[in-house]
């Protein structure tokens, strides 16, 4: 299936990837991920519907290759269509979805069917100098 990069992480050396929390909150889903001296970097999907997370050591090499460190969309995904073909219901929380992945290096990779996604960075807060 090709895929398109929606977003790529700010540049960073991916030695400093310390690790990655997954956070969902009122129909959002976010994973963060643990940049050393860079702070996080947090990837926001709006109105998920769907979630999977594939650890590392299972991972194919079309997650691998063409997400690492990137949003990308899976263009003519065949799971997002019989999803959508499944969804039976009258009023839809969401107006379209879309099949987003990302591969976070040994944390592993994250797909999910949701409305739109972006990237933000977090820096961290230093402390004033006194």
């Amino acid at each position: 299936m090709p895929i398109r990069t929606v977003a790529e992480f700010p540049p960073f050396d991916t030695g400093q990837f310390e690790g990655a929390e997954f956070h969902m909150s009122k129909g959002d889903a976010s994973p963060l991920a643990h940049v050393a001296g860079e702070g996080d970097v947090v990837v926001t999907f709006q109105r998920i519907r769907w979630h999977e997370f594939t650890a590392v050591y299972n991972c194919s090499s079309e997650q691998v290759s063409g997400s690492y460190f990137k949003l990308t969309e899976v263009e003519s995904s065949a799971a997002l269509a019989r999803f959508l073909a499944a969804d039976k219901a009258s009023a839809k929380a969401y107006q379209e979805l879309h099949h987003y992945r990302v591969f976070l290096d040994e944390h592993g990779c994250h797909e999910v069917f949701s409305q739109s996604a972006r990237i933000d960075s977090k820096r961290p807060v230093t402390a004033p100098i006194l």
